[in-house]
């Protein structure tokens, strides 16, 4: 077992934005299926955070609200600086600064932003399952990378090992 666990997910599948702002697009039916699945599967691999920071748009907030359904009460933290299409490093820096003293910490947030985030922390793990990781990282997959030694404050790109990814279709 590594020391700290970092969870990645992104959103799982929004409506098209017509007449919404980005912001503000729910998710379709078929993400609302994906994060219900998503929550029973980290529930069943014993995959519960101590502590969750979500973008606060809405797809990310359903995302999360559905998942949650199937695990234990945690401790949410709305991040506007979760809200990010960019290379992942506005994500890092969230994650030096507020993963605290949890063991297990779970961010819910949008791509290029997660996909860029784990291919860059994740120095080590399985090399197919890396190789699929960086080439698409679809709505409500979830990396789940180890960490040993060390702070969350002192995350660095490579540091990571990938222990697995998942993605909803997978689990249907």
């Amino acid at each position: 077992m590594p020391d700290r666990q970092l969870l990645l997910l992104r959103h799982a599948k929004a409506v098209l934005g017509e007449g919404l702002e980005d912001f503000d697009r729910p998710l379709a039916l078929r993400g609302e299926r994906a994060a219900a699945v998503m929550g029973r599967y980290m529930a069943e691999n014993g995959l519960a955070p101590e502590l969750v920071l979500c973008s606060p748009a809405r797809r990310t907030a359903q995302t999360w609200e559905i998942a949650a359904r199937e695990l234990p009460q945690t401790e949410l933290h709305l991040v506007e600086a979760l809200y990010d299409f960019g290379s992942g490093e506005a994500l890092l820096e969230v994650i030096r600064g507020r993963g605290d003293m949890v063991k297990r910490l779970l961010l819910v947030a949008h791509n290029p932003a997660t996909q860029n985030l784990a291919v860059a922390l994740a120095g080590a793990g399985d090399k197919a399952l890396r190789r699929e990781m960086m080439e698409k990282y679809p709505t409500a997959a979830l990396a789940v990378l180890g960490f040993s030694g060390g702070s969350w404050a002192e995350t660095a790109e490579g540091q990571g090992h990938l222990d697995a990814f998942i993605r909803p279709r997978e689990l249907d």
